[in-house]
């Protein structure tokens, strides 16, 4: 059975008019990485106030994550009794509707897709010319690589800034999107290492809050985006409002400047709490 085929949890309640859309990124943010964490997470409280006040506030929640969708399903099973109302995925490359309890393939984020020319050939031969050139790039585990997303590590070194440079300019050749993240070692990536990926040049996080915000036909401001790493700042510069949860990265931190007073779930609802 695949993943698609797979029940879900019930989503939340769908409102009638939608006012406020929420995204959150998924690893360490909605979900602790570490299963000993599974009580700090908050997400029976923040499920329970989706759930009773969705329709009065209008919130539409979702997940925007880095991690594929075989691995949110598993990292989310024995976490949440609730689905959210859209899922988007493998960096912002793959987007879902859910529909009582089903994953819905959005058609006209995948029209975006198949006009943009991505393939994996033309990266693959990106990524055997920036070898050849002896750039360190790691090939990172499947549940970072999706149909459209190619994921590397490339550990700190004095050459990182031409190293970038050249990666940057061969992507812009190819007309791939590169995206450059210092690794947050508390989702499980490696330290001194950055995430070097490779994505359609309509996709990111970025790309997937802009997209909501066509589909939904709301403004930039009624966008709230929440995450834990540097991976989502680019959501939070699209998003009317971006925030840190408690247990943030403290280079995000540092980079950022600012985070919420508590961790996971209970930092996004203590800003939902606060809508009109």
């Amino acid at each position: 059975m695949t993943i698609l085929n797979k029940d879900w949890p019930v989503e939340f309640p769908f409102p009638t008019v939608i006012r406020t859309v929420v995204c959150s990124d998924l690893d360490e943010t909605y979900i602790p990485s570490d299963s000993d964490k599974k009580k700090l997470s908050g997400i029976v409280q923040l499920e329970s106030y989706i759930t009773s006040h969705a329709e009065k506030k209008g919130i539409l929640a979702g997940w925007i994550t880095g991690t594929n969708l075989d691995s949110a399903w598993r990292k989310s099973r024995g976490y949440i009794s609730r689905s959210p109302h859209f899922i988007c995925c493998s960096l912002g490359t793959e987007f879902y509707w859910v529909k009582n309890g089903r994953l819905i393939p959005s058609e006209t984020w995948a029209e975006r897709i198949s006009r943009s020319g991505y393939s994996r050939q033309n990266v693959n031969c990106l990524v055997k010319i920036l070898m050849e050139k002896e750039i360190p790039l790691l090939k990172q585990p499947e549940d970072y690589q999706g149909p459209f997303k190619v994921s590397y590590y490339y550990p700190e070194s004095p050459s990182i800034a031409s190293d970038f440079a050249t990666i940057q300019e061969l992507a812009d050749e190819r007309r791939i999107r590169v995206v450059f993240t210092r690794c947050n070692p508390a989702t499980g990536d490696p330290s001194g290492c950055y995430d070097v990926e490779f994505i359609p040049l309509c996709c990111g996080k970025d790309q997937a809050v802009s997209f909501l915000m066509e589909e939904t036909g709301l403004p930039k401001e009624a966008i709230i985006a929440f995450g834990d790493s540097a991976n989502d700042f680019a959501m939070f510069a699209q998003a009317g409002s971006g925030y840190l949860v408690g247990n943030a990265d403290p280079f995000a931190v540092s980079q950022y400047g600012n985070r919420l007073n508590s961790a996971y779930c209970h930092g996004i609802l203590s800003v939902l709490k606060e809508l009109q």
